[in-house]
């Protein structure tokens, strides 16, 4: 309401108060703009990512002050928003892979034929599959060493796009040409849709989807 106001405002002025407006002096405008500009600020929100030393913040926020200076608001918003958008790619754009063996003591129950275990394996993933950490995901899974059983845990994945999809349906398919066997746990329910349209499902079948490695582990024992 207020920048409606003002914008109604400063409308009938132009109109009705034209001649008086033109006889203000322009350094009375500067005062309000600069005063105006300081009061938009949020200096505790500036101190704060400054004390903290968050790069990614103060880089944005010295970018879209100099686009400001430089140029004017609008472009300013527009390169910052930009900025960011690739700040956040460049940071999505990190998966990790942890490779773990399986043990008797990692279940914390007592049954019997462990040795089928020796076998096993669980891969943590963690980060979004997207089209820019490919590479990341295919040096990572060829480093880890061959199982009879691969567990994909993906409960850190929180989104998976066309790419990534594809890399985990052709590991898949590799894992059952070779006669071993592949599972996942913890996917979340966006992800698991995608796999199941990229065919991942059909690969492994449904069954192969657990809450928990220690489910998928236990079943197969």
């Amino acid at each position: 309401m207020t920048g409606i106001f003002h914008s109604v405002f400063l409308l009938i002025s132009m109109f009705l108060l034209g001649g008086v407006m033109a006889k203000l002096p322009l350094a009375a405008l500067a005062g309000v703009l600069i005063v105006t500009a300081w009061r938009m600020n949020e200096w505790s929100g500036i101190r704060y990512m400054f004390k903290h030393s968050f790069k990614a913040a103060v880089s944005q926020f010295l970018i879209t002050m100099s686009m400001t200076v430089v140029f004017d608001l609008t472009i300013a918003i527009a390169f910052g928003v930009i900025y960011s958008a690739l700040l956040y790619v460049w940071s999505s754009s990190h998966l990790s892979v942890h490779f773990s063996d399986v043990t008797i003591d990692k279940l914390k129950v007592d049954i019997e034929g462990t040795e089928a275990m020796e076998h096993m394996a669980v891969a943590y993933i963690t980060g979004p599959m997207f089209f820019a950490n490919i590479d990341q995901w295919n040096n990572k899974i060829a480093a880890i060493p061959e199982r009879d059983f691969l567990i994909l845990s993906m409960r850190g994945v929180p989104n998976i796009d066309i790419s990534g999809a594809q890399a985990v349906l052709a590991l898949c398919q590799e894992y059952k040409q070779k006669g071993n066997d592949i599972a996942f746990c913890g996917v979340c329910s966006a992800v698991h849709d995608y796999l199941n349209r990229a065919g991942v499902a059909a690969v492994v079948g449904d069954d192969h989807f657990y809450i928990s490695a220690d489910k998928a582990i236990l079943d197969k024992i």
